[in-house]
């Protein structure tokens, strides 16, 4: 039997995790360009937030565009959803949990070892980055409210087939952006006197680094199914 082979959402896929691994390789000359690693924990000397702000943005565009497909065959209630994404209360909405959000990051940080009253710039850099990776993508696509219902795990009954297809990619960038975070602070606390071991440098580059390997786990999904349907296909 021939398994079914959807090449719009495959495109879709590709795209999306070429962007998102294009975004990371993009920190990280950066990083090398700018040579110095202090300015990493800094809200106005750092690109760092900006850059994946503007790739994850694209990565809703790009959800959008294939999405375009799909609106001869959206329902009633799929139309009056999409048509409220963009209004002052869905925006004030996201806005406001991603705020919520960034706030639990940090106390987040905080009971893992961040310190309190010093380097809180570092870790609003940090919590906003988490931010960026996690939470703020869905908010770009659905909207606050539709954001809300992902956040506790409950799947939102008007999304699209390609809303679907993003959310399923969001998952492994805020799963890998967390656990390298997460990961990074293995390195601080030992004594090796470097100076990407200061706060939150290892957690900055550990959050970068998992949603690359989240992605690139996704991308190898997809190119695993892809191969499976061609070689179903050759032997029938």
């Amino acid at each position: 039997m021939v398994s079914r082979f959807d090449q719009q959402k495959t495109k879709h896929q590709l795209f999306h995790v070429s962007i998102s691994l294009a975004t990371i390789l993009i920190c990280m000359t950066y990083m090398q360009y700018r040579r110095n690693w202090a300015h990493l924990g800094s809200f106005w000397d750092s690109l760092i937030v900006p850059i994946v702000f503007v790739g994850e943005l694209l990565k809703v565009i790009l959800a959008r565009f294939f999405g375009r497909i799909e609106d001869g065959v959206l329902t009633v209630k799929q139309r009056q959803k999409k048509a409220t994404y963009f209004t002052p209360r869905e925006l004030f909405g996201g806005l406001t949990l991603q705020f919520l959000c960034t706030l639990l990051y940090a106390f987040i940080c905080i009971i893992l070892g961040a310190p309190v009253l010093a380097n809180y710039e570092q870790t609003f850099v940090l919590s906003l980055l988490m931010t960026l990776l996690t939470v703020s993508p869905t908010v770009f696509l659905l909207g606050g409210g539709g954001a809300l219902q992902v956040c506790f795990c409950e799947k939102p009954d008007f999304i699209t087939k390609c809303e679907d297809t993003a959310l399923h990619l969001f998952k492994y960038n805020a799963l890998g952006g967390i656990l390298g975070a997460w990961a990074g602070s293995v390195v601080a606390p030992l004594d090796w006197g470097r100076d990407w071991q200061v706060y939150p440098i290892p957690n900055v580059i550990g959050a970068l680094l998992g949603s690359a390997m989240g992605n690139i786990y996704a991308c190898t999904h997809v190119l695993y199914t892809c191969g499976r349907v061609y070689m179903s296909k050759k032997r029938s």
